[in-house]
């Protein structure tokens, strides 16, 4: 070999091995060429070496005549001396020889189309399915894949499958294979399918790495809010690791978030309602990719913090309490246990206001009611009314909900306003009216209690940490007390202050209208019967003239007829 066909062989043995460490990988057509290169420069350096031998073994016997032949089982040398032949094994450096030379001379009749192409890597799932590609758009007669040098399936005329782990999860597309398209489809991954597989189609082959993936939780199954959970990729650590929460958003270490094992583990804590949903581990190579998803399923209530509701006397409040799954659609759980629990003041204990319990078939029961309006609307959200607030009702409303792992809870605090007067009677002339508002809980520093009057310029602030507020006045009209929070009033109360001489003149003027209508009611009545007894008088009247009418003609009538039978006679 010349130095510059060297030089090319060593340029082309080393470009092999640089192209692995590029960005972007090279094609299979590349890679083949480049490995079918290589090895003609590795037999070429062979055969120089072999040529030295040669030459040096021929100058040995170049004092005899000899031929060289290889016969079956055995090699002899078939060597002439003064006309005459003689057989003799050969020795084992010249066998050696002549092997390299038998191999070359093989390799050069056709063995090179067959080397096999470049290596494909493919990411699969555990319990998903995955293709392993191989596409000769050359060939469409058949194709047979082998796994650690065993069948795994084989199509010329007809499919056959070898005695494989995979048996009954391996398949063929053919439709696709008319086209050139004999890529290998396996089923219901298990972390014992990794390995290398290799297509042969017609004199070529493709290589396919299989590595296989699964991502792990402790615990299993459901879990509960404020509970841990660790996720784990399992498979090659030679690839990397991304993980995306819930809302698609990439993981980086934060308080509740933890980063293990150079990013293969992720550690939750302080797990919350708002963290069911699927989590993504995104893995990454060179050459291939795989995103697989994990369901978290997080028993427990939306918005965890607590939650504070003001409400005026006599208004209507309705405590909300959502859960982040449906409860009927986890298996698991078969029996469960809940209630609302009432405790009037933070350091008291709670009271049971009504229980229930659900099933998976059945929606909750509810028990001991306590004039309360409960509505369980699906399966995953309570919702309990009160029509009317007292002020003793104020207090933490706590829901409970018991499994068999733990229990889960979320409490709602009622502050309650009411207002009052002393005295409560109509304001009298120069008359002082004291009217207080209180709380049923001391004013939070961002918050402020004050009485105000409508339409005036009056107004009266609580003292911190105070839960009422008073106001001393002489102004009539109406005053409303406001609880303001972080600049939003949260609830408000109006009162009403009357004069007690402009509530008497209301007094007479309704008064007089009530008895002007009376008096108006009275006289259309007096009027209607006497207007009836009058035509019930001319009536009878009238009846008794046409009677005495009647009377007096039939008199006349008679006296007539006597008359005139006496002229007769």
């Amino acid at each position: 070999m010349d130095p510059e066909q060297n030089m090319n062989c060593h340029q082309a043995l080393v470009g092999t091995v640089v192209s692995e460490e590029e960005t972007e990988r090279p094609t299979s057509e590349q890679l083949s060429e480049n490995h079918h290169f290589s090895l003609l420069c590795q037999l070429l350096f062979l055969l120089d070496h072999v040529h030295l031998v040669m030459n040096t073994a021929h100058e040995r016997s170049r004092q005899r005549d000899k031929k060289w032949i290889p016969l079956p089982g055995r090699y002899f040398q078939l060597i002439v001396h003064r006309g005459k032949e003689q057989s003799k094994r050969m020795d084992p450096f010249s066998v050696m020889a002549y092997n390299i030379l038998a191999v070359f001379s093989v390799m050069q009749l056709g063995l090179i189309p067959t080397m096999a192409e470049g290596e494909t890597t493919v990411f699969g799932a555990v319990g998903e399915q995955v293709i392993l590609p191989c596409i000769d758009k050359s060939q469409n007669d058949g194709v047979t894949w082998k796994y650690n040098d065993l069948v795994v399936i084989q199509y010329q005329t007809q499919l056959l499958r070898g005695k494989t782990p995979f048996f009954n999860r391996s398949e063929l597309n053919k439709q696709e294979m008319s086209k050139g398209n004999f890529s290998l489809i396996l089923s219901q991954l298990r972390h014992s399918d990794a390995g290398k597989y290799v297509c042969g189609v017609g004199s070529r082959t493709f290589m396919v790495q299989l590595q296989v993936f699964e991502v792990t939780g402790s615990p299993s199954g459901y879990l509960l809010q404020g509970e841990k959970l660790m996720l784990t990729i399992q498979g090659p650590s030679s690839a990397s690791t991304i993980w995306y929460d819930n809302h698609k958003y990439k993981v980086t270490a934060a308080q509740s978030r933890e980063l293990k094992n150079g990013g293969r583990s992720l550690l939750i804590h302080q797990l919350s309602a708002e963290d069911s949903g699927t989590w993504t581990c995104h893995i990454t190579s060179l050459s291939a990719k795989l995103d697989i998803p994990y369901k978290v399923l997080v028993i427990g209530f939306h918005h965890l913090n607590q939650e504070t509701l003001y409400k005026a006397v006599n208004s209507t409040v309705s405590f909300s309490y959502s859960l982040s799954t449906h409860l009927q659609q986890i298996r698991e759980l078969k029996y469960i246990t809940g209630g609302l629990e009432w405790k009037s003041r933070a350091d008291n204990k709670y009271l049971e206001k009504f229980n229930f319990t659900v099933t998976s078939k059945e929606l909750p029961l509810f028990k001991q009611m306590a004039n309360m309006q409960v509505t369980w609307k699906t399966s995953n959200h309570l919702e309990v009314k009160l029509p009317k607030v007292q002020f003793k009702d104020a207090g933490w409303y706590q829901c409970q909900l018991t499994v068999s792992r733990g229990r889960v809870e979320k409490a709602i605090h009622l502050v309650v306003m009411t207002v009052s007067a002393d005295p409560v009677e109509p304001l009298s002339k120069w008359a002082n009216v004291t009217l207080f508002c209180n709380l049923s809980i001391p004013v939070p520093p961002t918050a402020q209690l004050y009485w105000e009057h409508v339409n005036g310029t009056e107004k009266e602030l609580n003292m911190l940490g105070c839960n009422e507020v008073t106001v001393k006045t002489q102004t009539v009209g109406l005053w409303r007390c406001s609880l303001q929070v972080e600049n939003n009033v949260m609830t408000s109360i109006d009162y009403t202050v009357v004069k007690a001489a402009e509530r008497n003149s209301c007094v007479w003027i309704w008064a007089g209208v009530g008895a002007g209508i009376v008096l108006l009611l009275l006289a259309s009545l007096c009027t209607f019967i006497y207007t009836a007894q009058q035509q019930r008088r001319q009536r009878a009247e009238k009846m008794a003239r046409a009677r005495q009418d009647l009377i007096e003609r039939r008199t006349c009538q008679c006296q007539c007829q006597l008359k005139n039978d006496y002229s007769d006679a």
